[in-house]
């Protein structure tokens, strides 16, 4: 018997969250020309050569060649944190970063927020904004999940006494001043994420999500050797005691049986899903309802048909495709605050 289509559209279920986690080399994909002005996207690999850090470090006489920006930065933090030259270089990357536009079409990360819905959880480690403005820009008109950023953000703001934040230039609803930019937190062995209250926060949701979720989704993220205390945390959370069906699936262009060794603390019995490719995913071809899918296909043995969205479409065209699956979640008495009525007509 298999399930269509129409059956996994028109019957959501309340069921536990569906957590995405985001690395660079999500935002490379994401971004491949890079953004709405063609500025590439830096990886950890070519950060220096795109932000053209090699007159910095000449000067400074820091070797840098066959060196990747993670390792320069922790060195140059181990031999003084609060060198002139570490603060100029943090200056040039948050201004690179806080210059990146979102193009105006649709891009993966809008098909990856629109895939999912509010119970669901998008965290990212990624400094680059865009994130945060394709959901600042998708979240009034369509119900998506929450996002989170496990390193700060360029464009994100927040109160130090209130657990309040936005973008730039917003005001807390408390205590009414204005939000401070979030510091962001650069590659150093020991990062200490309880010591920023932001960052604290932040992962406490993680955590607490990932301790209910029924399906971790890594996209583009390779647990850098300097972020051992990153997967701990989300090794402990994530925990696999206890757990039968939850399935972990890696979006990444790594081999698979790298894929597999590196993140086999993670995955449950034999249910790991692998793809070079966010379109071939399991948030793809069952958005909205990929714990619906995998529901039916472990428990119940039941195919499922796919169900995929278009990644050409535009604005107009991409809410016409998601108005059916928001209709259908009303029924389980979520999203009534959204109007579908002028779903495919947004005018972008």
């Amino acid at each position: 018997m298999l399930i269509t289509k129409s059956q996994l559209v028109n019957k959501p279920e309340k069921l536990r969250p569906h957590i995405v986690i985001l690395g660079s080399g999500a935002s490379v994909a994401a971004f491949p020309s890079g953004d709405a002005n063609g500025r590439k996207l830096p990886t950890m690999d070519n950060l220096v050569e795109i932000l053209d850090l090699k007159p910095i470090l000449k000067r400074g006489e820091i070797e840098y060649k066959n060196c990747n920006f993670e390792d320069i930065y922790s060195r140059l933090y181990k031999i003084n944190p609060k060198s002139p030259l570490l603060k100029e270089i943090e200056g040039i990357v948050y201004n690179y970063f806080n210059s990146l536009q979102l193009p105006d079409v649709p891009t993966l990360y809008d098909h990856i927020l629109m895939s999912l819905r509010p119970k669901d959880i998008v965290a990212t480690f990624n400094w680059d904004p865009f994130l945060f403005d394709a959901w600042n820009r998708t979240k009034d008109i369509v119900p998506i999940p929450e996002i989170i950023h496990l390193h700060g953000n360029v464009r994100v703001a927040h109160c130090l006494e209130h657990p309040a934040y936005g973008g730039h230039g917003m005001i807390c609803p408390k205590c009414k001043r204005k939000l401070i930019p979030t510091r962001l937190l650069y590659p150093i062995t020991i990062k200490n994420y309880s010591k920023d209250t932001f960052i604290k926060t932040e992962w406490e949701v993680l955590k607490r999500s990932l301790r209910d979720a029924l399906t971790l989704t890594i996209f583009g993220y390779g647990a850098p050797h300097s972020d051992k205390e990153a997967v701990d945390l989300m090794n402990t959370a994530w925990s696999k005691q206890n757990r039968f069906i939850e399935r972990v699936e890696v979006i990444d262009t790594k081999e698979k049986d790298v894929l597999l060794s590196q993140w086999a603390p993670f995955i449950i019995r034999t249910y790991f899903d692998y793809s070079a490719n966010f379109y071939q995913s399991r948030i793809a071809k069952y958005p909205r309802r990929t714990c619906e899918a995998l529901i039916n296909q472990t428990v119940y043995a039941l195919p499922v048909e796919e169900n995929y969205l278009s990644p050409d479409a535009d604005f107009d065209k991409l809410l016409s495709w998601v108005k059916p699956l928001i209709e259908a979640e009303k029924t389980l008495g979520i999203n009534d605050a959204f109007s579908t009525e002028n779903l495919g007509n947004s005018g972008s």
